[in-house]
């Protein structure tokens, strides 16, 4: 509030003098007062900031929902004639293995297959690394994550 007062002030110190120096000139006085206040309008104006500058920048891009809903992909996934999964189901698969895995404190990239087949039971790794996962690995895979974990410390129980 201070900081208004202050500029208030500021500008009759500096408007009346400009003001009679205008009148002087042979401008109408009303007419110099009315563009002193256009001025000092657009001043306050400038001041303004019109930029968002509280988020990171540059801005993260926006998200591209894909159309459509999981299931309806989900349902085509897999490739009836050779047992294929597709890539979104792998993915997916993939996301739950690791899941799993952090639990342990294992990750799928960084840990071996034997300690990844311990917890996921025998050829949990081969089947998330294989090229082409197909729909029995996939069900081993799928009963392997449905099975309640087993804490591997005895001191997180």
């Amino acid at each position: 509030m201070r900081r208004w007062i202050v500029l208030i002030v500021l500008w009759i110190v500096l408007g009346v003098p400009v003001a009679l120096l205008l009148d002087f000139l042979g401008v109408p006085l009303p007419f110099g007062i009315a563009w002193i206040l256009v001025f000092a309008a657009a001043l306050l104006i400038a001041q303004q900031s019109f930029l968002d500058e509280a988020g990171p920048w540059p801005p993260p891009a926006p998200e591209q929902f894909q159309r459509g809903s999981d299931v309806s992909r989900l349902a085509w996934a897999i490739d009836t004639r050779t047992g294929v999964v597709g890539m979104s189901l792998r993915r997916r698969v993939s996301a739950l293995a690791d899941r799993r895995l952090r639990e342990h404190g294992l990750s799928l990239e960084r840990e071996d297959a034997a300690a990844i087949d311990a917890i996921l039971g025998p050829g949990a790794h081969a089947a998330l690394t294989v090229a082409e996962l197909r729909s029995p690995d996939l069900d081993r895979l799928l009963h392997a994550l449905e099975s309640p974990s087993v804490p591997s410390n005895p001191e997180r129980a």
